[in-house]
């Protein structure tokens, strides 16, 4: 009786653990997703649908080149994360890392002028609260290999430490702590990504 009342917590914690860490950039992709984006891909989706519980959030910004000026084309963003439970949700059709991902997630690519946006919910933290909640992304440039950027956190997140709010950049464009601010009924909030390569 003993080992089956621990079998369910290894598996939660074995789930969790394979995924980046909220607050570090990898270049191991076994969880990637943006090559798995449809041939149809914009510089807009929506991840959530109306009928997905949980606050609605708008999230834009501009994809730049490394010199944080220059707007990137044709970079895909691959972005997934909880619901309002804080649990990946899954319909049971998912291919890919839907599998792992569960059904809210979604892919950007971007035009010439490198906007993109995307509506969803805000996302809650995992059930055990031992980590803020997050958006994961990761982003595939054009002949480069896919990477992971540092999750979308929230400003208002209790479960923020000071290492979440560490910036990799003094410009605060790039910044991956959102602010979020209400506007018609819809949390609107920003962030620029400059790329790597």
């Amino acid at each position: 009786m003993k080992l089956l009342l621990s079998l369910p917590l290894t598996i939660i914690i074995f789930c969790c653990s394979q995924a980046p860490s909220n607050n570090e950039e990898q270049t191991d992709c076994e969880w990637c997703g943006a090559n798995e984006a449809p041939d149809n891909a914009t510089s807009f989706t929506v991840i959530a649908g109306k009928n997905e519980a949980g606050e609605r959030i708008k999230i834009t910004g501009t994809v730049y080149k490394s010199d944080g000026t220059t707007p990137a084309e044709n970079v895909v963003l691959y972005l997934y994360h909880t619901n309002a439970e804080g649990i990946y949700p899954r319909r049971g059709n998912e291919t890919g890392n839907g599998k792992r991902h569960g059904h809210l997630r979604g892919w950007i690519k971007t035009g010439a002028d490198g906007r993109y946006s995307f509506e969803t919910i805000k996302p809650a933290a995992y059930p055990g609260r031992t980590e803020p909640a997050h958006i994961h992304i990761t982003v595939k440039e054009p002949n480069s290999p896919e990477y992971w950027l540092k999750s979308y956190l929230f400003e208002d997140d209790d479960l923020l430490t000071d290492k979440d709010r560490k910036s990799d950049t003094k410009d605060d464009r790039f910044y991956h702590v959102i602010n979020l601010r209400l506007k018609n009924d819809l949390l609107i909030g920003s962030r620029d990504i400059r790329l790597k390569n």
